[in-house]
């Protein structure tokens, strides 16, 4: 009869020691999100900015790639 006692404190103890883990998971979690979230504002392009970056990108092969077919 003591064991069980024994098991009982024991599973107690694991149950806690797994809700604390989880708890520190889901706070975890919560910071990645918010995290995230910053990173998605900084990230968010609208269509003229896209135009205009292919366009530079396209001006600037043009000048060097195009030099070095030439010669």
């Amino acid at each position: 009869m003591a064991y069980e006692g024994y098991i009982l404190v024991i599973f107690g103890l694991a149950i806690f020691f797994q809700q604390f883990i989880m708890y520190l998971m889901y706070v975890r979690i919560k910071q990645l999100l918010r995290e995230l979230d910053t990173i998605e504002g900084k990230i968010k392009i609208n269509d003229s900015e896209l135009e205009n970056l292919m366009q530079r990108v396209e001006e600037f092969k043009r000048i060097n790639y195009g030099d070095e077919w030439q010669k």
